[in-house]
């Protein structure tokens, strides 16, 4: 999961030097700089014992590990014969929505999944495959998993809600040297892996938050925006108190119970 967090959070660590180029900073902006928004969030299948086994043994079919090459033949008995393809398309506003691609035989799924990782260039099938390996292991382990409002109620990682055009106005409020990028919704915070000012509480389950314009130059941590001002550095990377933090726009793996037995059903891709 910790290997999960960092990599979500790269292109949001990336962005942070053209944010820190603005004008405006929030250091001179009132508190509160934001209010307080709660996705409401269905996660009740996060510890769902059956299919977090499913989860972890899929994980560990996709993996690199040392002295075993990687396989996509180890995989395909976990997806459904015919897996639906989504891909997410860019919307006005924060309303970006999925488009379905059809359904495909899951070898055509896979191989789909690792060359819209735009990953390689090349055009043979197995790479692509190996490539999915990648997509299929990132995403089976991101730590929230129920019902998503963005595929119709499916049973998907990464179930966070969706928030209401007014607010994200809200959000937007004073904060508008934040991209919308730049937002994050908390899933997993340990108090302690937290540097900087010693709060409590914050951020709740589910809240949406900004990353702060400021990182620390050292990998490992995340730096997010406190309401009252000044920037709490989050531990992110390594060990089993690495907090989560994932982006609003993500990418899902659905599941279904078949025959007694769970699958991999749909694959949602983000493309922005």
């Amino acid at each position: 999961m910790a290997r999960l967090a960092t990599l979500a959070l790269a292109g949001f660590m990336a962005g942070a030097e053209s944010a820190a180029a603005q004008t405006v900073h929030h250091e001179s902006l009132e508190p509160p700089l934001y209010p307080e928004i709660i996705l409401e969030t269905d996660d009740s299948f996060s510890d769902d014992p059956e299919l977090s086994a499913f989860r972890r043994a899929l994980a560990e079919a996709a993996g690199y590990r040392w002295g075993r090459p990687l396989d996509p033949e180890a995989v395909l008995p976990f997806l459904a014969a015919e897996v639906e393809f989504f891909i997410g398309q860019k919307g006005r506003g924060f309303r970006e929505a999925f488009v379905s691609l059809g359904h495909h035989p899951a070898r055509r799924a896979l191989e789909m999944a690792g060359r819209l990782t735009r990953g390689s260039d090349s055009a043979d099938s197995s790479v692509q495959s190996r490539y999915g390996l990648y997509v299929l292991e990132q995403l089976v382990m991101e730590p929230t998993v129920g019902r998503t409002p963005w595929l119709d109620g499916r049973i998907c990682t990464a179930s966070y809600g969706r928030i209401s055009w007014p607010d994200w106005i809200a959000l937007d409020g004073k904060l508008r040297f934040i991209d919308r990028e730049h937002w994050v919704i908390a899933s997993v915070v340990t108090p302690d892996g937290m540097e900087g000012l010693p709060v409590a509480g914050w951020p709740k389950p589910y809240q949406m938050v900004p990353v702060a314009p400021e990182q620390k130059r050292s990998g490992g941590s995340l730096g997010i925006i406190h309401p009252d001002g000044g920037v709490v550095f989050f531990s992110t990377f390594h060990g089993s108190d690495a907090s989560h933090f994932a982006p609003y726009l993500n990418s899902h793996l659905c599941f279904e119970e078949r025959e007694g037995a769970w699958k991999v059903s749909v694959i949602a891709m983000r493309l922005d």
